[in-house]
């Protein structure tokens, strides 16, 4: 494929170990252990080209703190702050609960006694639909790279099929708009089936593992899958310094 088929990560080993960066149009899985740092490497990708990122761990200002920190570019970078949303959302579910209860608490026990067949009033959610927000976004989405940050979110709020469903949608909009969607997950905690199924559906999928040998900690980085391009699978080991995610020894598989 011609160099311009494919659409660097911004970390220059990283497009060595792909031999040449990401092809356009792909849908990358990224699977993180905890520790492993994943949260820098998505960050990073985040530096270079148009970037959508959206976050549902962090705010706005702390990506964009760590970002600074590192020395990188942000100019370029729309963020889509779910995490931030979704704590007011909760903070107004207990604010409600909280009146609720006080409500509850003044009643009298004749009182309570009469409506107790009936039930006392519930709480009011009135959650937005963070699957919906992320759904709709991606559709009129144009940009070089998309990021989402993390997937566990969207799957402890909601079913494993209407994750699915979006990801199927999410991939499709992408391999149109022919630019890079990075989705993020911790390895290890929603199931081998379902880690399967998104393996399955992704042209290319990373592992982020730290393994601790005696006092020390080692992290690996492996290209587990590339669509049609087998020669690309790898691994190496890689250190978090001052320049961020930096990949040392690469190794082929063969």
């Amino acid at each position: 494929m011609a160099k311009d088929e494919f659409i660097s990560t911004g970390i220059d080993k990283l497009d060595k170990l792909l031999e040449g960066g990401t092809p356009r149009g792909f849908s990358v899985l990224i699977l993180g252990t905890p520790g492993s740092s994943v949260e820098i490497l998505c960050k990073q990708l985040a530096t270079v080209g148009k970037v959508l990122y959206f976050t549902t761990e962090e705010t706005e200002d702390e990506i964009l703190n760590t970002i600074s920190r590192f020395g990188w570019d942000k100019s370029n970078i729309k963020i889509v702050d779910i995490a931030s949303e979704y704590s007011k959302a909760v903070l107004s579910s207990e604010e409600k609960r909280i009146s609720v209860y006080k409500q509850r608490s003044k009643i009298k026990l004749k009182e309570l006694i009469e409506i107790g067949s009936s039930g006392l009033p519930p709480t009011q959610k009135g959650a937005e639909d963070f699957l919906a927000v992320l759904s709709n976004k991606l559709k009129s989405a144009k940009y070089e790279k998309i990021i989402i940050n993390s997937l566990d979110f969207f799957l402890s709020q909601y079913r494993q099929e209407e994750v699915i469903r979006t990801v199927h949608a999410a991939k499709i909009s992408n391999l149109e708009n022919k630019g890079v969607l990075f989705i993020i997950m911790t390895r290890g905690i929603h199931g081998d089936i379902f880690e399967r199924k998104m393996e399955g559906i992704a042209d290319c999928v990373l592992e982020l593992e730290v393994l601790q040998k005696g006092s020390a900690f080692e992290r690996f980085l492996a290209v587990k899958k590339m669509k049609n391009y087998a020669k690309k699978i790898g691994i190496a080991r890689y250190i978090i310094d001052s320049d961020g995610f930096v990949l040392e020894m690469i190794e082929r598989i063969m």
